[in-house]
């Protein structure tokens, strides 16, 4: 999967208010903010409606941003406060509307077989832990800046990651086995 870029100089124009660079950042981050807006949500209207307020608050404050090449933590990091928000707000845990595509061992190859318990794995996560799998072992986002925005320190954060990690693999396999894709 390639994932479309924005330049310094283009963040750079989108802080002064070009318009082109503005569309050109938000077309850059729409796949991801929505993708990782629907895993935490499980649910497509909040997590489109999740992507629009993040988007917002994205062009309201992109003035403020100082360190620019920390542009993609700053976006995810608004997408997830903004579900943090939309879950308080609305209760826990909404209930779940997204179904994650069953895995069909005839027809899947590994790949697509793994990808799909991996989905309905992260089915079973409380929020948190959705949280710190998708922005770390998906989005890339560095344990150090996790650690720094969950106010936790580096061992800590790590050892959570870890420890989430290992129960998407353990549910990720039962689902993999349940469907006869592994023995």
């Amino acid at each position: 999967m390639t994932r479309k870029t924005i330049s310094e100089s283009g963040v750079l124009r989108a802080q002064a208010g070009d318009a082109d660079s503005l569309e050109d950042l938000a077309l850059a981050f729409l796949p991801r903010v929505y993708g990782l807006a629907l895993r935490l949500t499980r649910d497509a209207q909040t997590a489109e409606e999740a992507t629009q307020e993040t988007f917002l608050r994205v062009l309201r404050n992109l003035g403020a941003l100082k360190n620019r090449a920390r542009l993609d933590g700053w976006i995810l990091r608004i997408a997830t406060n903004v579900v943090r928000d939309m879950a308080r707000r609305r209760g826990r845990e909404q209930p779940l509307t997204y179904e994650p595509p069953a895995i069909d061992a005839a027809r899947d190859d590994f790949e697509a077989a793994r990808q799909k318990a991996i989905d309905l794995a992260l089915g079973e996560l409380s929020f948190e832990e959705r949280e710190l799998f998708l922005l770390h072992t998906v989005e890339g986002m560095r344990l150090k800046t996790l650690a720094k925005t969950h106010k936790l320190t580096l061992p800590a954060i790590t050892s959570k990651v870890h420890r989430t990690r290992a129960k998407v693999r353990a549910k990720a396999m039962k689902h993999m086995r349940a469907a006869g894709a592994i023995s």
